[in-house]
């Protein structure tokens, strides 16, 4: 009998064992399918040094009458080309939009990981708040589903006026596995969010089959700071916008407008 459970325990532990070798191996293939890109470079298309080394693309639609800008993180299986058409609706909608390709996406340099995204977007972040000298409570991170991972990660390290997440997840592999079953994880957004400091707006559709509605509600349970919510019926992960399109710009006009009142200034972007 003893010798029964040894075996089993053994097998247990290397089939573990296993798990975590082929997760190390192969989660960044799997989680990271680059589309083809898009898009080509256009003439004076804004390149940032990220701080790894790598060159990231970017796109700035200016709004001179916006009051903030939106600094767009897109999701997987996207780039800038497939996300155009999304970042017109923002900027007609009265946003300045700034948005990026991460690593390996579109026509940026590198491969694509956990810390080459984070990078991208620290990139973009030093861009605007740098060299266009806008003030950090000006901007707003807008994370759609992998992007959320990039844009808690620096809404709980650097100062930001706030943050949207659509679609976002508690943290990578638990999309999986629904509980953290490794020591290690991509994305942890969970252990994130408690550290971020300012007004969360979460949209999440109840029939998403890619990132299970559970994600995003206990993620905005977890927030314990100024936050609303949008959650959609009868949409799944990608369709929001056209399923309930006046609902979700009403939640981003009235998120926008409950910014306005925490700032002490109310006048209009005005990068340089």
């Amino acid at each position: 009998m003893l010798n029964a459970v040894i075996t089993v325990l053994a097998a247990l532990a290397a089939a573990y064992l296993g798990l975590m070798v082929m997760t190390w191996l192969v989660a960044d293939a799997v989680m990271f399918p680059i589309p083809k890109p898009d898009y080509t470079d256009a003439p004076n298309q804004p390149k940032l040094s990220a701080p790894d080394g790598n060159e990231i693309t970017a796109v700035f639609m200016e709004n001179p009458a916006a009051s903030h800008i939106l600094l767009f993180n897109h999701g997987n299986r996207m780039d800038l080309g497939t996300a155009e058409d999304r970042l017109r609706q923002y900027h007609a909608h009265g946003w300045s939009v700034f948005a990026y390709d991460y690593p390996g996406y579109g026509t940026s340099t590198g491969t694509p990981s956990e810390a080459g995204c984070c990078a991208a977007l620290a990139a973009a972040y030093a861009f605007l708040t740098r060299i266009k000298e806008i003030p950090p409570e000006k901007i707003v991170l807008y994370g759609l589903s992998l992007g959320a991972g990039p844009a808690i990660d620096l809404a709980s390290r650097e100062p930001v006026g706030g943050l949207i997440v659509e679609g976002a997840f508690l943290s990578a592999f638990r999309v999986i596995t629904r509980w953290r079953l490794l020591p290690w994880d991509r994305f942890d957004n969970l252990a994130k969010i408690g550290r971020v400091r300012v007004p969360l707006l979460s949209i999440h559709a109840k029939k998403d089959l890619t990132v299970p509605f559970v994600h995003g509600r206990l993620l905005n349970e977890a927030y314990q700071g100024p936050k609303q919510h949008l959650w959609v019926a009868d949409a799944g992960h990608n369709n929001i916008l056209e399923v309930a399109a006046l609902e979700y710009w009403d939640a981003i006009e009235n998120f926008r407008v409950s910014l306005l009142s925490r700032q002490p200034s109310t006048s209009t972007l005005s990068p340089t």
